[in-house]
């Protein structure tokens, strides 16, 4: 398990620079409906994890990752591995000269190429500013998912899930229009339930967002470590 959470932190950050939990309308009136998400963009995905590593904001570096990609971790870790993991090994391996060789040429990273296959993902192309580790151009694989944020006032972190996820999910009572968060267990029971006024909500909305989720031969190297 050790050896899991030194790979781990090196491993993902190499991983996002080479190559942010559901339905919300089921079983009560469907909660007030925005305006349709504007569709983020691949080069977006890029952006946040660039500037959540330059502010050394772990969560936003962690959040840059599918839901997909941490569920494989979480396979092979044997338990489920968060963000206070990612973390701590960060600050472990803040002096390694391959952070430090990320860290000046990360900024200058773009995608030279985002090819859409239609079911949701993109294969893309990230071109550093100078050849670094593994070199200059790096594959790696990016999934869409729209997701909804729910704040609500006095609470400073929102909440939110995937509008797929079945685990959570946001809607309005048919009697009150009250809004409610709920959470599932796999077998559907609810193991989580919070319900608030309409005068409690500061504001909802449904967002697009794409995420890093796999990274080809680079992945294969690096979860053959962990086995």
């Amino acid at each position: 398990m050790r050896r899991l959470f030194t790979l781990l932190p090196l491993a993902l950050l190499f991983l996002l620079a080479f190559d942010a939990s559901p339905a919300h309308s089921r079983g009560g009136a469907a909660a007030r409906k925005p305006a349709q998400p504007r569709a983020d963009r691949p080069s977006n995905a890029l952006f946040r994890f660039k500037r959540a590593f330059a502010r050394n904001d772990r969560q936003g570096e962690w959040d840059a990752l599918s839901p997909g990609f941490k569920r494989r971790i979480n396979r092979m870790a044997g338990r489920t591995v968060d963000v206070g993991d990612y973390s701590t090994m960060r600050d472990q391996h803040a002096r390694d000269p391959r952070m430090r060789e990320l860290r000046q040429w990360l900024p200058s990273a773009s995608l030279s190429r985002v090819k859409y296959r239609g079911d949701g993902y993109a294969d893309v192309v990230i071109r550093f500013g100078a050849p670094i580790i593994f070199g200059q151009d790096m594959r790696a694989r990016m999934v869409n998912h729209n997701l909804w944020e729910l704040r609500v006032k006095g609470e400073p972190q929102p909440y939110w899930g995937f509008m797929d996820d079945k685990s959570i999910r946001v809607f309005r009572t048919r009697t009150d229009n009250n809004y409610v968060v709920e959470m599932r267990d796999p077998k559907g029971k609810v193991t989580w339930r919070k319900q608030w006024k309409p005068a409690q909500i500061q504001g909802y909305r449904e967002m697009n967002r794409w995420y890093f989720d796999g990274f080809g031969k680079l992945e294969d190297e690096f979860m053959s470590k962990l086995r």
